[in-house]
């Protein structure tokens, strides 16, 4: 594995008040991407505080699907690509690779990228909302499936991946038992978790006490749900306990906004703040107003300083972002 993504354990320099402001904008990339054969009932989307979201298994995720949500995962794919130094995945998987199953695939953009890096392959993304492209790469499929739900497939996979599944997960033991079951002999399962926290190496995290508390709240409504965001520090448990070998653990450090001296990590702080700036509203409307009984209103006061924190970037403060790997035991 590659030595040049930026870690948990080193503190984050901060750039010099004068170079605070003198960045350009980033624009995210743009998209390609996925076929798949739906009924009209998948389509019957739920529509909720101005926001879409998924008609199969109602309920079951609170995150919209609509287009909004959609660039943001676009951005997000990129800032996570970019936290891997330009990697897919840091699993040492075979060049031989034949399976891979990228769950909770979202807008298939991973999935997308995986087919044309390995074009002998066949990649399958699966996920609650047919937000996938219509043209992709002919060894790239993607299908309407909850993976909470018991697994029906035919075939054991080389590598299974997981991105940005907090949230939406009741039973990651299971999940993780799961994922080793449909695991060939050798092969590999990877998760990586833009977990809920906030961080800083001096004091900027008492002075973002509107983020700390949206922080909190998300978590306490999370749990309410049952399905607990900020647990990705238990991935690597969890995968031992299921039963797989050669775990490894990555925490990268994820600045919340362009404050950063290293050129690398103030660029994705340009991310992650777009990337955050549009999530407020995503992870806010649905936890908040159904399982903690605040009104559009409430958020949107709450929202309003934490958007001004993000802005601020004499506040050090980042994110943690987890990337957890384990192996089947067996020989390919």
């Amino acid at each position: 594995m590659s030595s040049d993504v930026p870690r948990v354990d080193p503190p984050i320099a901060a750039a010099a008040d004068a170079d605070l402001y003198s960045d350009e904008d980033y624009a995210s990339g743009s998209n390609i991407s996925s076929t798949t054969s739906l009924s009209s009932s998948i389509l019957h989307y739920q529509y909720q505080n101005g926001r879409r979201y998924h008609a199969y298994r109602q309920g079951a995720y609170v995150i919209p699907n609509d287009e909004r949500e959609q660039d943001r995962l676009d951005l997000n794919h990129h800032l996570c690509t970019l936290a891997l130094s330009g990697e897919l995945y840091r699993a040492p998987i075979s060049d031989n690779t034949e399976r891979v199953l990228d769950i909770g695939t979202g807008t298939g953009l991973w999935a997308i990228d995986m087919a044309d890096q390995f074009p002998d392959a066949k990649i399958i993304g699966t996920d609650l909302s047919p937000i996938q492209p219509s043209w992709v790469p002919p060894n790239c499929v993607f299908e309407i499936d909850d993976f909470e739900l018991e697994w029906n497939f035919t075939e054991p996979f080389d590598f299974i991946h997981a991105r940005g599944i907090e949230g939406s997960v009741k039973d990651f033991p299971q999940l993780f038992r799961q994922a080793r079951k449909n695991l060939r002999p050798g092969g590999w399962f990877e998760v990586m978790e833009p977990t809920v926290g906030i961080f800083s190496d001096d004091d900027s995290v008492s002075q973002a006490p509107h983020l700390s508390e949206w922080k909190d709240k998300l978590i306490e409504a999370s749990v309410k749900f049952g399905k607990e965001m900020g647990v990705a520090k238990d991935y690597k448990k969890w995968m031992v306990e299921a039963g797989l070998k050669n775990v490894k653990e990555e925490i990268y450090k994820v600045p919340f906004s362009p404050w950063a001296k290293d050129a690398k990590l103030k660029e994705m702080g340009r991310f992650q703040q777009a990337n955050m700036l549009e999530a407020l509203d995503a992870y806010s409307l649905a936890l908040f107003t159904r399982f903690l009984g605040w009104t559009v209103e409430e958020i949107q006061m709450l929202l309003v300083g934490v958007r001004k924190e993000l802005m601020d970037r004499k506040l050090h403060i980042f994110s943690k972002y987890y990337m957890v790997c384990g192996q089947r035991e067996g020989t390919p």
